[in-house]
């Protein structure tokens, strides 16, 4: 965990280690609690106002299928897909039981999720669940513009942003090895 970056004239002191550069791609709105030393004041706001929403996943078992992802918009219940993780490798199906992720947008209860399943494809039994509250960027009119200037600014220092969280950029993996490379 990173628990501060701090400018210094060697570069940054990144929890106590010197470093002459550093990828942060963690979450932008950790930067004003985290980095010392060198001013973002003029970004603070900016980066309060960034919006996301969260996803509640929930591990299952569900019938055997041979899908990876199942897409499921539907006004029959509320989750938007299923991520079949027993169909990626064998060590996922327990007792070839197939495990699955079933997503859903913003945070859901128990009694929501259990009533949800019920009308879900593929029988999905409730094993546990998770809500993340940062999981998709919500991109503005400005938020590129914004974001763009917290790169260039600090960026010039050696501090850089990378990722979906850290730019605010909706990534999948493949464009964010992209950027990365």
């Amino acid at each position: 965990e990173v628990i501060s970056i701090e400018k210094v004239p060697d570069g940054w002191l990144v929890n106590g280690e010197v470093c002459d550069k550093v990828i942060f791609s963690g979450n932008i709105k950790d930067l004003p609690s985290i980095v010392k030393n060198f001013d973002i004041s003029a970004y603070v706001e900016g980066i309060r106002a960034l919006e996301a929403h969260g996803t509640t996943t929930v591990l299952c078992e569900v019938d055997d299928n041979p899908y990876s992802w199942i897409y499921m918009p539907s006004r029959i219940h509320e989750s938007h897909r299923i991520i079949c993780t027993g169909n990626f490798a064998t060590s996922n199906r327990a007792n070839g039981v197939m495990s699955a992720t079933v997503e859903f947008t913003g945070e859901m209860d128990k009694r929501n999720i259990l009533d949800n399943l019920s009308r879900i494809p593929y029988h999905p039994k409730y094993i546990t669940h998770n809500y993340t509250p940062y999981t998709y960027p919500i991109q503005t009119i400005g938020t590129r513009e914004f974001i763009s200037s917290v790169k260039r600014s600090i960026g010039s220092e050696g501090l850089y942003l990378l990722g979906r969280f850290a730019e605010w950029e909706y990534y999948n993996m493949d464009v964010a090895m992209g950027a990365a490379l």
